[in-house]
């Protein structure tokens, strides 16, 4: 629940998680982008970590226009006018998606939906491994047609909330670094199970606001954009929303040992990549300090960035067999 105001802007009153009502205050943070001010809160029932005062809906699809994907909006470090610059990073982050897809699900014959799939570089790299049932969602009209242009799958516009894929079910759903811009995770993921087939997955990459990084910096922690960025979980947080929304909750560290270590090497590539081309594309000290960190998971430590940014934490969520 929200109340709004005049201002573009609206207040939580609800938890989305527990629907608890007395809140905390982290911080409150400036938005370069709209020059507005909001605060980060934490449930004080459930510890979930959310903005407000926030941008209202309107607002906030404003922000996903085509200077959002060509590096003049909220997010510098989102530029895909230097898609090129980045390509290889970006590729390398793809293929330690498919490399965790492949740990968890073995074979090619599995219908795969890219949540937020942005221009695309997913949507390739599955169809050149062999995956043909592929397709894509994303929010931004201008991102899915180019996303489609360059794959060739399936891509619809809109919010995975809307997506009418009539009695379609994916075995796996994949959303990269989109967990955090949904306006209500409890419906995102509510979502999600539907779509699955049972036995499915779905796989991601989000902040942990419980990792060391993130709680060593505190306040400083990068990841904190509210202007865009409108949920922070930990490990818990999404346990519960998983068992809130009828998914089943895998752990990294309880799957067998060469399944483990072949999830934890695509978590390291994943990670490395990300931290290379966040660096490459942002400004600034968020620039500096990504582009830093990607060196050294260069230098053969691409384990302790993982484990510093606390990716191996992160639950995955399964639909359960009939």
């Amino acid at each position: 629940m929200n109340a709004r105001n005049p201002t573009g802007m609206e207040t939580v009153t609800a938890c989305d998680l527990c629907g608890g009502r007395g809140f905390e205050l982290f911080t409150l943070l400036h938005g370069a982008f709209s020059g507005r001010t909001f605060g980060i809160q934490r449930c004080e029932s459930c510890r979930l970590m959310f903005v407000s005062p926030r941008l209202t809906a309107e607002e906030n699809l404003r922000l996903y226009s085509q200077d959002y994907f060509e590096g003049r909006g909220f997010d510098w470090s989102v530029n895909y006018a230097l898609l090129e610059r980045t390509a290889i990073e970006r590729r390398r982050e793809s293929l330690g998606i498919i490399a965790k897809i492949r740990a968890l699900r073995p074979g090619n014959d599995l219908s795969v939906l890219d949540v937020g799939c942005g221009l695309g570089d997913l949507l390739i790299e599955l169809r050149r491994a062999g995956y043909r049932d592929v397709t894509g969602v994303e929010l931004s009209e201008h991102a899915a047609r180019v996303a489609h242009e360059r794959s060739g799958a399936p891509t619809y516009v809109g919010e995975l909330l809307n997506l009418d894929v009539q009695e379609q079910r994916f075995d796996v759903i994949n959303a990269t670094e989109v967990l955090e811009h949904v306006r209500s995770p409890a419906a995102f993921l509510q979502r999600v199970a539907q779509l699955l087939k049972p036995g499915g997955i779905f796989v991601y990459s989000t902040g942990n606001a419980d990792g060391l990084y993130a709680r060593v910096l505190g306040k400083r922690w990068p990841y904190l954009v509210p202007e865009g960025h409108l949920f922070y979980y930990t490990p818990n947080t999404l346990r519960r929303y998983y068992e809130r929304v009828g998914l089943t909750t895998l752990d990294v560290h309880t799957l067998p040992r060469a399944t483990r270590r072949a999830v934890m090497r695509a978590e390291d590539e994943i990670a490395g990549a990300q931290l290379r081309y966040v660096g490459q594309s942002s400004k600034g000290i968020k620039g500096a300090i990504f582009s830093l960190a990607g060196k050294f998971s260069y230098a053969h430590a691409g384990r302790l960035v993982t484990l510093a940014v606390g990716k191996y934490a992160l639950p995955i969520g399964v639909k359960p067999k009939d």
